[in-house]
């Protein structure tokens, strides 16, 4: 029931937008009583914030796929990276809008955000040990995935609050992965 609750809000903000996104609204899509969303859901914040962390983990779930593809040179998954997460990011713009705002303050401070991000950092660090020729140091690694890291989010952030086409969107993904993974010196 949970899952076709969070359906239902999916397609309540697709169709009706946020001024109709309603506890009330999104029962009567699900096919649900109030009271049973209510069992899974305190209110309509909990939704997008569980929206936000299910689309969070699917999305980690493709980059490590990525960044474990042995076949790929280290600029390939940068650029597959940067693509996935720039489609992700429109896409929750388009989903849940100012609400998408939100959900991601109140996700930055949750503990087991913080232990994915330490997470996706060790995950990235390796990725950049594995990629940059030996002798680059500890500290020039870190520095180098923070930069990739931030180029990349913040650049996603920044084209999906433009609501782009799709076409523009991956154009901007292509260029942003090119230009951070030439400066860092990938492959």
């Amino acid at each position: 029931m949970r899952d076709d609750i969070l359906e239902a809000a999916i397609r309540v903000l697709r169709r009706d937008g946020a001024r109709k996104f309603t506890t009330w609204r999104i029962a009567e899509v699900a096919g649900v009583s109030v009271g049973s969303l209510y069992q899974y859901f305190p209110n309509k914040q909990s939704i997008i914030y569980a929206i936000h962390c299910a689309q969070v983990e699917t999305t980690w779930v493709q980059v490590q796929r990525i960044l474990d593809a042995p076949t790929l040179s280290a600029r390939q998954k940068v650029r597959r990276i940067a693509r996935v997460f720039f489609l992700v990011e429109s896409s929750e713009v388009a989903e849940l809008g100012a609400s998408l705002h939100e959900a991601e303050i109140h996700f930055a401070s949750q503990p087991e955000h913080q232990a994915q991000i330490q997470q996706v950092v060790l995950r990235f660090e390796r990725f950049m040990r594995e990629s940059l020729p030996q002798g680059t140091t500890s500290g020039q690694i870190a520095v180098r995935t923070k930069l990739l890291m931030r180029a990349i989010e913040t650049f996603g952030k920044t084209v999906a609050a433009e609501k782009l086409s799709r076409r523009h969107v991956l154009n901007w993904a292509q260029t942003c992965a090119d230009v951070t993974a030439s400066y860092i010196g990938l492959p």
